[in-house]
């Protein structure tokens, strides 16, 4: 059963792939960016407990994603 899980995210990963092989370099970290910003606000809800209590806006999660994107929109625009 556990295994199963495994099957959604090579699915993911392959697509992905060769949806981006050929894509602008922009693009492609912009992609990962927002999958990096969306998976580290799950990781942070899940991991402090803190985060379950009290009132909570249903924002957080995006401006924490969005604030991780323009941080890396940024890194890669400075670098260049």
């Amino acid at each position: 059963m556990a295994l199963s899980f495994t099957i959604p995210i090579l699915l993911g990963a392959t697509i992905g792939f060769f949806a981006l092989r050929h894509a602008p370099e922009v693009l492609t970290l912009s992609v990962l960016a927002l999958t990096g910003g969306a998976l580290t606000s799950v990781v942070v809800e899940e991991m402090i407990g803190e985060a379950h209590e009290g009132k909570t806006s249903r924002l957080g999660p995006i401006f924490l994603t969005t604030g991780f994107a323009l941080f890396a929109l940024i890194s890669v625009y400075l670098d260049s």
